[in-house]
């Protein structure tokens, strides 16, 4: 892994944001309209009752703050790869000693300065208009974010793997299989609601116990290192698997040579 190769991929993707209006729209509309939405909804649930209104409002403000990071991880590593696809340069760049490695971890490090903006907007305003403090939780939502980013760009890498083995009309996968996962993995509400067959489906999946863990902490300002290891063990399970499954698909193109037809 050279590092020059992988400042290149910065480069190359930074020049993509900077003439790409609908990808700066991703980093500032999507965020600030789902803001305005859900708290909005917890305006409501204060009116309505205000013993437990804060609570239930910092509780939603908390998980969609969490949601959007973990989407936008996950579509940013797809795209990273979808973008190339589309304004077909992915021939270009894989004709160069370029690594697979190389391009991902380059990615990675252009999605989490999005990432990082995109929790700066949310959470001032979440502060500014609805008085919801989201780092107030301390250094405790550092281990908990880091588990939402493991998972998203695990499941980046499996969508991808599709892609690439099934070609462009199989790309809708990149922008839906979050919220395919979205209802089993208790997101705005706890896991004991969910019927007993889908609680196992749940905890299979590392950020079910993400979601369960910032909400105790919310409630009681305790961290649950047994919730935050449960996700950090599955985490690593899928990021193994999805790194295998990634690299078979994508030798399994260029073998057929069949990236090009990609374009």
């Amino acid at each position: 892994m050279k590092l020059h190769r992988i400042n290149a991929i910065i480069l190359h993707h930074l020049y993509f944001w900077k003439r790409s209006l609908p990808r700066w729209l991703d980093v500032f509309y999507w965020p600030i309209i789902t803001i305005f939405v859900w708290g909005f909804i917890t305006q409501y649930l204060r009116g309505i009752q205000p013993q437990t209104g804060n609570f239930l409002g910092s509780m939603l403000l908390g998980a969609i703050i969490f949601w959007m990071i973990f989407q936008r991880a996950q579509q940013d590593l797809s795209i990273a790869f979808l973008q190339d696809i589309w304004s077909r340069s992915i021939i270009n760049l894989y004709v160069s000693p370029l690594t697979n490695l190389e391009f991902i971890v380059a990615s990675i490090a252009v999605g989490l300065i999005i990432i990082i903006i995109t929790l700066a907007v949310m959470a001032g305003l979440a502060f500014v208009l609805y008085v919801f403090y989201i780092f107030a939780l301390g250094f405790a939502i550092i281990p908990f974010i880091a588990m939402l980013l493991m998972f998203a760009w695990s499941l980046g890498l499996f969508s991808t793997g599709i892609i690439f083995r099934f070609g462009t009309d199989a790309q809708i996968i990149a922008f839906s299989i979050s919220f395919v996962l979205q209802p089993f993995v208790a997101v705005f509400y706890p896991l004991k609601i969910l019927p007993g067959f889908v609680q196992h489906i749940a905890l299979a999946i590392p950020i079910t116990y993400v979601f369960e863990g910032m909400r105790e902490l919310l409630a009681t300002g305790m961290f649950n290192s047994g919730l935050f290891f449960s996700s950090l063990i599955l985490n690593v399970i899928y990021m193994i698997l999805c790194g295998i499954f990634f690299g078979k698909m994508f030798d399994h193109v260029k073998k057929k040579g069949l990236l090009a037809k990609l374009e």
